[in-house]
């Protein structure tokens, strides 16, 4: 099949990639210019394991930022752009709207094609998003009949989102069109059948899943997501919260986490307890899906509890690290980590940018490191008074405490001898408890657990 995805992002290049992979042609979409030149150039414009390895491979796969070059070839398009939350809450939904526009002033359907949003969105947005694209197209000149819809929202986690996107536990398919349903599934039915040779360089599930196809409404499958991404920041918050009560009570919340994993109704998932939850889902997801129960005059104490419990894990850290150095005023805090969780360049609303933003604002320097993260913390937080530092020892040196905000395993491999002795006072807040169960490294610190 003929393919557009518009958008580039985290869900947008990993769909494309991974269906060129299976054999269909694929146009990959994007306003930025920036991003589509180092496509071109077959070089991924996010950190993604596989990702460099699958876009140099000898794919059909083009980019451009002109959707009018590819679209009305295109079997099915996706709509794979940002949703970020506004301030009070609400998904932003400028560019999914900006990219239904762009299809429906460029698009003259004359043979069928399935517009597909896989962005995530609150409920009804969907429909909206037909009715504006069948207006549009029709005052073009287009014939509707040829125009079919569905929501396909995507289950991907940074940092593993090939992975997901080859070997899913499941795919939801949200339309009451048949045609439509019919050319999603055979579009990705080597997938959902798993009939597909398995990429080499991509880290591959010791069996290959029982991948389960849901069929349903456009609704259901656009709360699906919402409800899927907030239960599993319940889980985090709720293990959050036991783990304090168990720092009071002096149990071991490790052994908590993995008594209650053995479980098979709760399962191990997200039940580890740390600085919280972060990243480009959960908050908003959450926030988004408060903000829509507002507007029905419905609470939703659980997920409200689960959003305060989430941001008093970050407030309880920097009262730790109060109580301990005394005062926050001049001291220099190493910062180990800046994305949101490891294996991702991300650092959009993550935890440690939150903590270091505190602690600057109590008066302390910040000097952070992260792997990975580097180049894009430099971009978006160049006016936030960071230090940004080349490496942990760097970091490291002169620092009053030393805080492990993203459990990066290459911090577990780190000389902490030699960070000991750099920093002014070997004080250590272990925020992810990376440390926790290998306490012999770290045994010249001052530890403290989260």
């Amino acid at each position: 099949m003929h393919v557009v995805t518009i958008g580039t992002g985290y869900v947008g290049i990993n769909t494309a990639a991974a269906l060129a992979y299976i054999g269909h042609s694929v146009w990959g979409v994007d306003v930025d210019a920036g991003k589509i030149e180092r496509l071109k150039a077959h070089k991924a414009p996010i950190s993604e394991a596989g990702l460099d390895a699958l876009l140099a491979l000898p794919l059909d796969l083009k980019f451009t930022t002109d959707l009018s070059e590819c679209v009305q070839t295109a079997d099915v398009v996706f709509i794979a752009v940002g949703t970020p939350s506004l301030p009070n809450g609400e998904a932003n939904l400028a560019y999914v709207m900006s990219a239904a526009e762009d299809i429906g002033k460029t698009l003259v359907p004359d043979h069928d094609v399935t517009i597909v949003v896989k962005s995530t969105v609150p409920v009804g947005v969907n429909e909206m998003l037909e009715r504006r694209i069948r207006e549009r197209v029709a005052s073009n000149g287009g014939d509707g009949k040829y125009l079919h819809f569905a929501s396909n929202p995507e289950f991907l986690r940074e940092g593993t989102a090939l992975l997901d996107t080859f070997y899913p536990d499941r795919f939801v398919i949200g339309t009451r069109d048949d045609l439509a349903y019919q050319m999603l599934y055979a579009l990705f039915e080597p997938i959902i059948r798993q009939t597909f040779e398995m990429p080499a360089f991509i880290e591959a599930p010791a069996m290959r899943p029982d991948t389960q196809c849901l069929r349903t409404d456009q609704i259901s499958a656009e709360m699906i997501k919402y409800a899927s991404n907030v239960f599993l920041a319940l889980k985090i918050s709720y293990a959050n919260e036991i783990a304090g009560l168990v720092e009071k009570l002096g149990g071991n919340m490790a052994d908590i986490s993995r008594g209650m994993g053995m479980d098979r109704r709760i399962a191990p998932y997200f039940l580890q307890s740390g600085l919280g939850w972060g990243g480009s889902c959960f908050p908003k997801d959450s926030l988004a899906l408060l903000s829509m129960a507002r507007d029905y005059g419905y609470e939703m104490p659980i997920v409200q509890a689960a959003v305060d419990v989430n941001a008093r894990q970050k407030t309880n850290l920097v009262l730790k690290i109060l109580y301990k150095l005394h005062t926050l005023a001049g001291k220099r805090i190493a910062l180990l980590g800046l994305t949101f969780k490891p294996r991702t360049d991300d650092v959009r609303n993550s935890p440690a940018v939150d903590i270091a933003r505190d602690l600057m604002s109590r008066g302390a320097l910040v000097a952070a490191h992260d792997p990975e993260g580097l180049e894009q913390a430099r971009i978006i937080y160049k006016d936030d008074g960071f230090v940004f530092c080349n490496s942990p020892e760097d970091a490291a040196n002169g620092a009053d405490a030393l805080v492990i905000a993203t459990e990066w395993e290459v911090y577990r491999t780190i000389d902490w001898a030699k960070i000991c002795r750099l920093m002014r006072k070997p004080i250590l807040f272990d925020a992810r408890n990376l440390m926790r169960d290998h306490r012999d490294l770290v045994s010249g610190f001052d530890y403290t657990g989260l």
